[in-house]
């Protein structure tokens, strides 16, 4: 069927795929103006054909006019597929037989690319799960083991996110099965625990209760890590990730399997984001003034050398250095030595902000800090892959809390880089018997703003044992004059549910106060630092 399109220069049909059982699930296909054949770009999505990753990316139609086949599809059970939606699992047959298909479609010249962000990325590496073959692919943060990079991160949930994306799941289901009863209920729910709730008492609707129990057999059948497993990935592909989202692990994950597979066909680049917008917005006035970098221009040089055989290979590593704003490229990753920065404080540093240090040398080892985290006033996350507001933002505020301990370094005498993983290993002292430790990195302005670099989360079982909390990858040049900071707390409500509690009933009623003493024997902060710049002294 033709249907108008957003420009003249490229037609939209609205084509139909009848899959090996019987469901037929709808595409809208953009093909360029003038003679073919051209190569196929393949996007499948739960959300609605018509939005087709547009929160992110260029309108599929801005593809087309770049010289190709796009093909954008509701996948089983949303939009205008038939079938029952089963988050994930349907992805890997439903999506190989959809490659095949689209690889044939009129106008094709048979090589075929896989895009998208988010769940589309996700659908890229469950297609090769089925067996699609493919010749090139550019997921943008994605999930890689959603056990551990999505649904979970340290062992703890990522309440807030996990509970409104199921929300918004079931919302979609509900309108596409015409379920007006179910649809009218889920959206006169009013908070997350009464949500969550709800959800979980009704996996016919929801696979939210299947998350929560985090049971091995559901990963094994959704995770790509695992279904991808001694598969050859030696396929060309662009991953896209950002600094301050909360699939970054994934994103690195994915590319080290495919860049070990084939390391002159796997390119990466990490922009500045958060997990959406892009383009600089969700860094703060801050990263909108730093260079700009379009994606869309990015997949399609990507996508023109390894399908067209035109231009040149993408840069290998494509970052984006926070500190100094502006982007910089790389054959591979940089090499670097670990710098260790050890805690002292005058045993105030969850009551002032300026008593807690970070030194080079240990200091008094014998000291503590000591914080209680109230149930009832639980101290949020702020800034960061899911912290309110997200991304670069300035905890200032929230060090200030009674409830934070906070431990800063004197401001630098000479500029290094931070290149890679961040990890804090605190020795504490609690008699509760689980208890989680948030950490903090930021970077402190001499005017006193802390702006969050990374954050990280543990939630573990008292053993007596020092907690290691890692803190995800970072690529920040830090200035002289400047300071870094690591905040410690033992709650980010609501990004994560509060400790020892079901998930599905996370609210306070049952809580108690938890006191956590932060020991500085042994308590160090361990960064990653360019080889260079160690070399050089700092």
């Amino acid at each position: 069927m033709l249907a108008r399109t957003p420009t003249s220069a490229v037609s939209r049909t609205v084509e139909r795929l009848t899959l090996s059982d019987g469901v037929a699930l709808a595409a809208d296909v953009y093909r360029p103006a003038g003679e073919g054949p051209w190569p196929v770009l393949l996007m499948r999505q739960p959300y609605g054909k018509a939005i087709a990753s547009t929160v992110v990316l260029a309108h599929p139609s801005w593809y087309a006019r770049m010289g190709y086949v796009v093909v954008v599809q509701d996948v089983r059970g949303m939009g205008a597929s038939e079938g029952d939606f089963d988050c994930l699992r349907q992805e890997i047959r439903d999506g190989a037989e959809t490659v095949e298909w689209a690889r044939g479609l009129d106008g094709s010249n048979g090589k075929i690319g896989l895009y998208g962000f988010s769940y589309q990325a996700i659908t890229q590496y469950l297609a090769l799960a089925g067996g699609a073959k493919v010749d090139a692919m550019a997921p943008a943060m994605g999930s890689f083991s959603p056990e551990k990079d999505w649904v979970c991160e340290g062992g703890a949930l990522r309440y807030a996110g996990m509970v409104g994306w199921a929300l918004q799941m079931a919302l979609l289901k509900a309108a596409h099965d015409g379920d007006l009863e179910t649809h009218a209920a889920l959206s006169a729910l009013s908070g997350l625990e009464e949500t969550a709730r709800f959800l979980t008492q009704r996996p016919d609707l929801s696979h939210l209760k299947r998350w929560l129990d985090n049971g091995g057999s559901e990963w094994d059948q959704v995770s790509p890590e695992r279904l991808l497993r001694g598969r050859a990935l030696d396929i060309a592909v662009l991953h896209t990730g950002g600094w301050y989202d909360f699939m970054l692990e994934g994103t690195l994950a994915a590319d080290r399997a495919f860049r070990k597979a084939s390391p002159a066909t796997a390119h990466l680049a990490i922009g500045p984001w958060t997990h959406m917008p892009w383009n600089g917005a969700s860094g703060g006035s801050r990263m909108r003034e730093a260079e700009t970098w379009s994606v869309d221009r990015a997949n399609v040089a990507f996508f023109d050398f390894y399908l067209k055989h035109k231009g040149s290979p993408p840069p290998s590593l494509t970052l984006f250095d926070i500190g100094e704003r502006r982007w910089k490229t790389f054959d591979r990753w940089p090499e670097t030595l670990e710098k260790t920065l050890a805690l002292a404080s005058g045993g105030l540093a969850a009551t002032l902000a300026n008593d807690g240090r970070l030194a080079g040398e240990p200091g008094d080892v014998d000291g503590e800090d000591v914080l209680v985290s109230d149930p009832f006033r639980p101290a949020p996350l702020v800034g960061g892959h899911v912290g309110e507001p997200a991304g670069f933002a300035d905890r200032a505020a929230a060090d200030d809390r009674s409830d934070v301990a906070v431990y800063t370094t004197a401001p630098l005498a000479q500029s290094f880089t931070l290149c890679g993983p961040v990890r804090a290993d605190i020795t504490v002292n609690t008699e509760a018997p689980v208890f989680d430790l948030v950490a903090t990195l930021s970077l402190v302005t001499p005017s006193g703003s802390a702006n969050v670099i990374q954050t990280g989360i543990t939630r573990t079982r008292n053993t007596g044992a020092p907690v290691s909390v890692g803190l995800r990858a970072a690529f920040v040049t830090v200035p002289a004059g400047f300071s870094l900071r690591l905040s410690l707390q033992a709650a980010a409500w609501p990004a994560f549910s509060l400790h020892a509690q079901d998930p599905a009933d996370a609210g306070v009623m049952d809580a108690a106060p938890l006191t956590l003493a932060i020991r500085h024997d042994a308590s160090r902060l361990v960064l990653s630092v360019l080889k260079e710049d160690t070399v050089n002294g700092a």
